[in-house]
């Protein structure tokens, strides 16, 4: 089951599913404290390079259901 958390004053309604996403030709992503940011050049192993973000998805309005 996927659960929902309603975003305080925000119109998005964030569920516990995920989603990998691999970065844009010619970068890598990097994680620091929970956070990703994209790195020029290709994914080589080193620390805190991963080869893909992990996301959780969101959708706009009160019901948190897809359209």
């Amino acid at each position: 089951m996927d659960t929902i958390k309603k975003n305080k004053n925000g119109k998005l309604s964030v569920s516990n599913k995920r989603v990998s996403v691999p970065p844009p030709q010619g970068f890598h992503w990097m994680e620091e404290n929970g956070r990703y940011f994209l790195m020029e050049g290709e994914y080589t192993s080193h620390p805190n390079a991963i080869e893909e973000a992990k996301f959780k998805t969101a959708v706009h309005g009160k019901s948190g259901k897809e359209k």
